[in-house]
């Protein structure tokens, strides 16, 4: 938000309220970027998604930036950056998952989550530096022009990551589960061969076709729908998580971070530096995570994680109750324990759900219908989390914080339900042994 702040408020985008709906379009623009994931991934392949994904989120950055803080621009700009985020959130993990072989599939998708939790990481240091050498955006010492030059820095900024994927987009090889979709048999072995000796590619090549039905002579996307009977009961669990992992009111609560510990006791800087902890466990729970998903398992994690989301989300829930039905005044003492309890909700998050959603998706959903199904589960989660956070403020207003936070751990406690009794364990195994699984059960 600090990004856009500060001249000519008539003419430019510098007011509450269009500073809000700047900050607000990337999220827009995640909507026709998921949409056009889908079909660009499944027409042109998971490589020139991701592509494209680099390409559109590079191209806004100097329409941003060139457009001199104009209100219609610098939304257009925004949105175009949504698309592009839109785009690699199909296309990255459903790429990693199809490529990487079975006994590192979960750590390498979920670098993809880590990756992201880097970015904000770097993009708050980003600020903080452009922030102590230009000065304060509120300050009136800061001249306009200082202001725009700040601003516009971030945003170039940003371009040079954009920029890498773009090139090394060029030296990354296609999937070999589309190649074999698209009856591209021999490229899909030479893929195949990257990770596997001849003998052992042929046979993962043999697995794949199989499991699209036919023999490698296909030259056209194969038939299926995501509510085919043989598909129903992977997608069903897919989706079921995707929803639940944004029920946890994850996005929420950290937007809402500095405003709830102020309630809880912790008023301003110690908001701020309570902020920064839960943002540092959750990248450090992150690392955590990769290091454990291939050893431990994706069912593990997600239950250990969900457990840890109830307490942690139970433990913020009773601070509050117990200042409204015991009239104690928030305190540094009600303020650390909030702190001890967003840090095991957050750390829970992080080590489970946050690493594991993206690779539950690409390993459930059979290769058929994979980019459809991502499609339908995260606008799913999409709309899960951008209802939360349009009546967070609200919902508190009129039930109280313990309400909201009790309210989410029981979604919590749904959600560890149904990983105990109905996620299969899928470390390990291809993604082909993942979907014969769910056939196995269909038939008994």
């Amino acid at each position: 938000r600090s990004v856009v702040r500060g001249s000519r408020k008539s003419e430019t985008i510098f007011n509450k309220d269009r500073l809000s709906r700047v900050v607000a379009a990337v999220l827009l623009g995640n909507i026709p970027g998921t949409i056009l994931a889908a079909s660009v991934a499944e027409r042109f392949g998971r490589v020139m998604a991701i592509r494209a994904a680099a390409i559109v989120f590079t191209a806004a950055v100097p329409f941003i930036c060139l457009s001199g803080g104009a209100y219609w621009p610098m939304l257009a700009g925004r949105i175009l950056q949504g698309v592009g985020c839109g785009l690699v959130a199909i296309a990255g993990p459903m790429y990693l998952a199809e490529c990487l072989p079975a006994e590192s599939r979960g750590k390498g998708t979920g670098m993809f989550q880590l990756v992201l939790v880097i970015g904000l990481f770097v993009a708050s240091i980003v600020g903080m530096g452009v922030a102590a050498f230009f000065g304060d955006a509120s300050s009136s010492s800061v001249s306009p022009v200082a202001k725009n030059i700040a601003w516009q820095s971030i945003f170039w900024f940003s371009a040079v990551p954009g920029a890498a994927l773009v090139a090394a987009s060029f030296f990354l090889r296609e999937s070999p589960r589309w190649l074999a979709r698209r009856g591209r048999r021999a490229e899909a072995c030479a893929a195949l061969r990257i990770d596997y000796h001849e003998a052992e590619a042929a046979r993962h090549l043999a697995a794949i076709e199989v499991s699209l039905g036919g023999d490698g002579t296909v030259n056209a996307p194969a038939a299926g729908t995501v509510w085919q009977r043989r598909y129903l009961a992977p997608f069903a669990l897919a989706f079921l998580i995707a929803v639940f992992v944004q029920a946890s009111g994850i996005n929420s609560v950290l937007n809402y971070s500095v405003t709830i510990f102020d309630r809880a006791g912790l008023p301003g800087v110690w908001a701020n530096g309570a902020d920064a902890a839960i943002k540092a466990a959750n990248f450090l729970m992150t690392i955590v995570a990769c290091a454990l998903v291939d050893r431990k398992g994706r069912k593990f994690l997600l239950m250990l994680g969900s457990a840890g989301l109830v307490l942690g989300l139970g433990a913020v829930g009773a601070v509050f109750w117990s200042m409204d039905a015991f009239g104690l005044a928030p305190s540094p003492a009600t303020g650390v324990i909030t702190l001890a309890a967003f840090i095991l909700f957050v750390s829970s998050f992080a080590v489970g759900p946050g690493v594991c959603v993206h690779l539950a998706l690409s390993e459930l959903i059979p290769t058929r219908i994979r980019a459809t199904g991502m499609l339908v589960c995260v606008m799913a989660s999409m709309s899960v989390s951008y209802a939360i956070a349009r009546a967070f403020l609200p919902w508190a207003e009129a039930c109280g914080y313990q309400g909201v936070f009790f309210t989410l751990g029981g979604a919590m406690v749904l959600f560890f339900l149904v990983v105990a009794y109905a996620v299969p364990e899928t470390k390990g195994r291809t993604l082909e042994e993942i979907e014969r699984h769910f056939q196995g059960k269909e038939q008994k």
